[in-house]
């Protein structure tokens, strides 16, 4: 039985709990600040740094962060090196040095850290692409409340590096993020974000140049009434069971 715990309990955390139980999977811990005061997950909530260490220890398989950018920097260094780690909110990378002690620990540990396409396709043909790369850029369109912003009209809020739109929407950018880790970087990956009420969901769309081709993906997915649109939780839990579970053929 595979063991997995859990960063983050909203809505892709609650997407993912729901359906990997069915899987027979087992939950060793889920990180939350606050307690759950019913459901079967009660007894598993954990509320500090120290608890996730401790549960780590005891053996889990795989460390899975639905949460924000500031967990992942607090919990990623404990828990890689002890177990896997699959991280949604990759605007946390954007800090270069932080960037940079991560990979020296996977290397050091040996440990494995998944950075999943989550609301957005394509990382895989960025990431064979990414010596022929000349240019990346990602436009992503959400209503003013899901940017909290009140626009009455279509506005630009942002565009400009990559990294810069991490810091000032690490919640909104995270597919930003995964693909500058994919291709060119933070800094020569250009981020536009659209602030538009007219608009009918969370669109990305995602344009790369490169020497011999070009190609351009476009996602829409309906918001849940947050920041996280429909297709983002479905999307996070099959990468997740693909990392957990595959053998044989398995398309990646």
């Amino acid at each position: 039985m595979k063991k997995v715990g859990l960063i983050g309990f909203g809505t892709i955390g609650k997407y993912i709990y729901d359906n990997l139980k069915k899987d027979g999977v087992e939950f060793v811990f889920i990180y939350k600040k606050t307690k759950i005061k019913e459901g079967d997950c009660a007894g598993l909530v954990v509320t500090s740094e120290k608890e996730v260490e401790e549960k780590c220890k005891q053996g889990v398989d795989l460390v899975i962060e639905a949460a924000t950018s500031q967990a992942v920097t607090a919990l990623a260094p404990v828990v890689l090196k002890y177990a896997d780690m699959a991280v949604f909110s990759s605007t946390a990378f954007a800090d270069e040095s932080f960037l940079k002690s991560i990979q020296e620990l996977c290397q050091k540990t040996g440990r494995k850290l998944y950075v999943p396409h989550g609301a957005v396709l394509g990382y895989d043909g960025i990431v064979d692409g990414q010596k022929v790369l000349q240019e990346v850029t990602i436009t992503t369109t959400k209503s003013p409340k899901s940017l909290g912003r009140t626009d009455t009209s279509r506005t630009v809020v942002f565009e400009g590096a990559t990294r810069e739109a991490c810091k000032l929407y690490p919640r909104n950018v995270n597919v930003h993020a995964g693909a500058a880790l994919a291709g060119l970087g933070f800094d020569r990956t250009t981020s536009r974000i659209v602030s538009d009420p007219q608009a009918p969901g969370n669109m990305h769309t995602i344009e790369i140049k490169a020497d011999g081709c070009q190609f351009k993906i476009e996602v829409l997915s309906v918001s849940t009434g947050g920041v996280t649109g429909a297709y983002t939780p479905v999307s996070a839990y099959s990468s997740v069971k693909r990392i957990l579970f595959s053998q044989g053929i398995t398309l990646i």
